[in-house]
């Protein structure tokens, strides 16, 4: 596109980086947007040592009541079955972060902490909300016109919508609270 820079950061999820199949961004995948002059941010494949931390065998799971304990005595029935639809394979998720975070075993199961990349990944999902509104509420996504100087004047026009939406329900709710 002429007059615009190219950014210098991609902010992906597992499935923007690999398209054909739901993963994590793999190290190929790094170096791969490295030599094309990209920097790739998102979330890694896990290590395959931890060190000293905690292993999934140290985590009593039962299945059938979709609970789980970890090694500090912790419950979790925040569980949910995951199938990818490609090759059938099953996991299961357990939440645990207001748990952990005052726990003193905290370290030892999820690694230190890496604040380094919270400020980034928090800019990215801020953007994420918005763009999924304009996604779902405005269909922005599909142009109905040809031509870039359309499909921007379109978009702009998209974004108007939304502010004005968001303009409308915030007089709505003001004058809802002014009445109360």
């Amino acid at each position: 596109a002429a007059g615009r820079e190219r950014p210098s950061e991609l902010y992906v999820d597992g499935a923007g980086a690999c398209p054909e199949r739901s993963e994590r961004v793999s190290a190929a995948k790094f170096v791969e947007a490295r030599a094309e002059g990209w920097e790739l941010q998102g979330p890694a494949q896990p290590s395959a040592s931890k060190g000293t931390g905690y292993g999934p065998e140290e985590f009593v799971v039962d299945i059938a009541a979709r609970t789980a304990r970890c090694p500090a005595g912790e419950a979790s029935t925040q569980g949910s079955r995951l199938e990818e639809a490609a090759s059938g394979k099953v996991n299961y998720r357990f939440e645990w972060s207001w748990k952990c975070r005052a726990c003193a075993h905290r370290d030892a199961c999820v690694g230190e902490k890496q604040t380094h990349r919270t400020g980034l990944m928090n800019r990215r999902a801020a953007i994420e909300g918005t763009i999924s509104e304009l996604v779902r509420g405005h269909g922005l996504r599909p142009a109905r016109y040809r031509g870039l100087k359309k499909v921007a004047l379109q978009n702009w026009l998209t974004g108007v919508a939304c502010d004005v939406t968001r303009w409308l329900r915030l007089t709505a709710w003001e004058m809802e609270v002014a009445a109360a």
